[in-house]
């Protein structure tokens, strides 16, 4: 996609599977946000999906 009025393109975004982002000044909100939609995404098959919070999604990141 051209960035704007001088039609050059731009590298692609790195879009991770990171609820963060790479941004560390994120709101509760923000986070449970971005919580929800990734579980939406990645979580189908698992049985707790609905209980799950940040600390859960941490400890489970980190045993892939």
């Amino acid at each position: 996609m051209a960035c704007g009025g001088c039609k050059r393109r731009r590298a692609a975004i790195n879009n991770t599977d990171d609820v963060m982002g790479g941004y560390k000044y994120l709101n509760d909100r923000q986070i449970k946000a971005r919580l929800e939609n990734y579980k939406r995404k990645y979580c189908k098959s698992c049985e707790q999906r609905y209980v799950c919070d940040f600390n859960m999604y941490q400890t489970c990141k980190n045993k892939k």
